[in-house]
């Protein structure tokens, strides 16, 4: 299990390490001292966390326009609900979230218990995680 565990760490921090690398050639080769906090983090082998985010889609395709969306994160304590109202979703559609470094672990059921007007209010709900490496 230790090993898997490692195994695992060492992918995440390859990916942030890649993420990183892409997000200084873009800013021209500078990297900021937050960059470099960053990366110092998750070489040190900061903890590995899981961030869900939740998103609710108009239909059951990975590009269609999102209706709600929520962001837990793992801190104790903390209670989020989804705001229909929100002014701004953080994307447009799970495929955007996609190509934000986002995997779904969870697709919409095809044949959900709802009648057409229920799914309309609710959406169709995606669950997205995204592994990220923390100072701690």
């Amino acid at each position: 299990m230790a090993e898997r565990a490692q195994q695992h760490m060492e992918e995440v921090v390859g990916r942030r390490v890649e993420e990183w690398a892409t997000r200084v050639r873009g800013q021209g080769g500078k990297a900021s001292e937050a960059d470099l906090e960053e990366l110092l983090a998750a070489v040190r082998g900061g903890r590995l966390r899981q961030r869900l985010l939740y998103l609710h889609a108009g239909s059951p395709s990975i590009y269609a326009g999102l209706v709600g969306a929520t962001l837990h994160e793992p801190v104790a304590g903390a209670r989020t609900q989804i705001d229909p109202l929100a002014p701004e979703l953080p994307y447009n559609s799970v495929h955007e979230a996609l190509l934000d470094g986002w995997r779904v672990i969870h697709f919409p059921l095809q044949m959900a218990p709802f009648e057409d007007r229920e799914i309309d209010i609710m959406g169709y709900e995606f669950i997205l995680e995204k592994m990220e490496v923390v100072d701690g």
